[in-house]
């Protein structure tokens, strides 16, 4: 199976109608990825507009390279993270962007072909990076970190109720000798959760603990903040930035985030915050979030857990 083959984009209907698209548009599409949304965008804004294709894995920019061949003089494909948005426009002489996407899901080939230990249905070292430099992967996280700030990971970016064991197994699991694979790193999670909850809602046992560890990894949330923050300065007055999120942590941020541009505090609401007096700078486009259908869920059973938030900046 090649890359190119085992790529399905997400919401690509709700994609494509929701960041507005017109002629001459300039769009960041910042996870490139199988480059699914990427195609449909530059077709409609064809022939004049642009889209400056982001991804931190060179083999996705290998990849869509090829696959966006025909489509060369309008497409500008840059192997970074989508978190250095200004500074990558200031490089190519560009200003401001029309529209901003962000497909925060693990595409398909990190999952199927990268070999670097993403799913936990594959033995495979532990690495977890999406790029390819930096120095901390999984390796490091799960053998170097303390007892405390394994537990606190998994439970503040898996919401893992068995933290605790989990973190105390795989530090005693190391004092014999260091956990290199997927596989030792996923009987050691199953080994510390109790056999009747093993299976229970949220599907395999490893799967918390491998979204906490990956994100970790790869600063993700630092990463996103930073991305909605400086994206949205360099958006145009009209243009709309399209967010879709995966888990709850994701989705918390984006929501918060958007609601700030929005002009709406987001302190408790059994708190009151005198001095919250957040300036209106964007209209909430999705007061709700998009989903996606059961048509597409059956087609793509990974989009299950994807939400869209969508904002324009006034």
């Amino acid at each position: 199976m090649n890359p190119e083959g085992i790529h399905k984009p997400v919401l690509l209907k709700e994609v494509l109608y929701y960041l507005n698209l017109k002629q001459r548009n300039i769009i960041f599409d910042g996870t490139l990825g199988g480059a699914g949304h990427t195609v449909e965008i530059i077709k409609a804004i064809a022939p004049t507009g642009r889209v400056i294709g982001v991804d931190l894995h060179s083999q996705a920019i290998s990849t869509a390279a090829i696959k966006l061949k025909e489509f060369i003089d309008r497409v500008i494909l840059i192997n970074d993270n989508f978190a250095n948005v200004k500074c990558i426009l200031n490089k190519l002489n560009i200003k401001e962007i029309d529209g901003m996407l962000l497909d925060l899901g693990l595409s398909s080939f990190l999952i199927e072909k990268s070999e670097r230990g993403f799913s936990y249905l594959r033995n495979e070292k532990l690495d977890m990076r999406f790029g390819d430099e930096g120095r901390m992967d999984a390796y490091y996280v799960v053998n170097k970190y303390q007892e405390k700030k394994l537990e606190e990971i998994f439970r503040e970016y898996g919401e893992e109720r068995w933290s605790r064991s989990i973190a105390r197994n795989i530090v005693n699991h190391r004092v014999d000798k260091d956990i290199k694979t997927t596989g030792e790193l996923v009987d050691i999670i199953k080994g510390s959760i109790p056999h009747k909850y093993r299976y229970k809602k949220g599907g395999h046992p490893a799967k918390r603990i491998f979204q906490a560890i990956r994100v970790e990894v790869n600063r993700e949330i630092d990463n996103l903040t930073k991305a909605i923050e400086d994206g949205f300065e360099v958006l145009k007055s009209g243009g709309r930035m399209l967010v879709i999120s995966y888990h709850s942590i994701e989705d918390r941020i984006v929501k918060k985030k958007f609601l700030e541009y929005g002009g709406i505090c987001t302190t408790s609401p059994y708190i009151p915050d005198y001095g919250c007096v957040n300036q209106k700078k964007a209209r909430i486009i999705t007061k709700k979030v998009v989903r996606p259908s059961d048509e597409e869920i059956k087609i793509n059973p990974r989009s299950r857990g994807a939400k869209m938030r969508v904002l324009e900046k006034l």
